[in-house]
């Protein structure tokens, strides 16, 4: 591309340019991939196919500029030039002429494809690379009217490719990093134990089901909480947060040594405790500590389950947990409804269905089970 013509390109189109680098969803970078293209060379449609598997793009986003009475749906395919980008990794930019020059079977494919979407006569793609994988694909169609792509159309749709490349890199992180932040948080909220995790400045970020339960009773008091019945646990207490607030500064002042937990009682309800912990010391300049806090009760002077119990303990929905630690602990039926605010009989259905679960023939079993662990 012409120095003078690369330089008017950039400075016409420096916003769309900027949401391109910093595009934090696939629908902003399309619309901002979409409105480039528009802008510099002229075409019949064009895709961003993405996420490809075995040369099969997993999602696409489509524009056809040239309305012709074909099919205004370009099919998300990879299909014409499937062998083509196979015998070429990391090959960066081709036409369907390139293709053509090595595979003529191509065009029978294409006239397969044809049955679905027609109305273009040649394409440049832009080919985007996980290891010698394709990850991404960008396609510009053009009818026979529109004439094939010159030299400084390739020219900038090549200059372009750093910077989509950048942005997909970045978008493909970013999806990586959300599904592995999701399936540990849903791997997290199933563990049977009280715990919540605690950000810098008091808002809780993350917490189990026992955990947030018992947040809420320790805010609500625990018959007020089993009402309420909370989808997320309610805004850390004052008193857990002042617990935080003492941990953070002294962790600043002795950052070589360890920090010891702050054990604190509940104001009202006895045998009630929360143990704050700081999770995460301060690093880096942006750096903010983290606290778990795990609750306990019965006087709080029972250990956590072992790993053989927090794997049957698993299995169990968070009722059924309750009902199952205080059997464990020696409390016959009526006195686990009682404690729980339960029906006898709900307890009652609510144990055959663990002991279902866990493959038990009775309540022996059970306790022996949870007391190895």
């Amino acid at each position: 591309m012409r120095p003078a013509l690369s330089k008017r390109v950039r400075s016409e189109n420096a916003a769309t340019l900027f949401d391109l680098r910093t595009a934090g969803a696939l629908e902003d970078f399309w619309a901002a991939t979409r409105h480039l293209i528009e802008t510099v060379i002229p075409h019949h449609s064009c895709s961003l196919m993405v996420g490809i598997v075995d040369y099969q793009p997993l999602e696409g986003r489509h524009h056809v500029a040239v309305a012709n009475g074909s099919c205004s749906r370009p099919v998300n395919s990879l299909s014409i030039a499937k062998p083509f980008l196979a015998a070429h990794p990391r090959l960066k930019l081709y036409t369907y002429g390139d293709i053509l020059k090595e595979d003529p079977q191509a065009r029978q494919r294409r006239r397969e494809r044809e049955k679905l979407f027609s109305g273009w006569d040649q394409f440049v793609h832009l080919a985007f690379w996980d290891g010698d994988q394709p990850d991404a694909v960008l396609s510009v169609r053009r009818t026979a009217a529109q004439g094939d792509f010159n030299a400084e159309e390739r020219e900038f749709l090549a200059l372009l490719h750093p910077t989509l490349d950048a942005g997909l890199r970045r978008l493909r992180r970013l999806q990586r990093e959300q599904v592995r932040g999701a399936g540990l948080e849903r791997y997290l909220r199933g563990l049977p134990v009280p715990v919540v995790f605690v950000e810098h400045g008091g808002q809780i970020g993350l917490a189990t089901r026992e955990g947030q339960e018992l947040c809420s009773a320790w805010v609500h008091g625990e018959r007020r909480a089993r009402a309420l019945r909370p989808q997320r646990p309610p805004a850390l207490p004052p008193d857990l947060t002042a617990a935080c607030a003492r941990l953070a500064a002294d962790a600043q002042a002795r950052p070589a040594r360890g920090t010891p937990g702050i054990r604190v009682a509940h104001p009202q309800i006895a045998g009630f405790h929360a143990q704050v912990d700081l999770a995460q010391a301060v690093q880096g300049p942006w750096g903010r500590p983290g606290f778990w806090v795990t609750f306990t009760r019965e006087g709080g002077d029972e250990p956590a389950p072992g790993r053989p119990a927090l794997a049957l303990l698993q299995r169990l929905s968070p009722s059924e947990r309750g009902v199952a630690h205080l059997v464990a602990r020696g409390r016959r039926n009526r006195e686990v409804a009682a404690e729980l605010g339960k029906s006898l009989r709900t307890v009652e259905f609510q144990l055959n269905a663990i002991y279902r679960k866990l493959g038990f023939t009775g309540r022996t079993q059970l306790v022996r089970a949870l007391a190895r662990g």
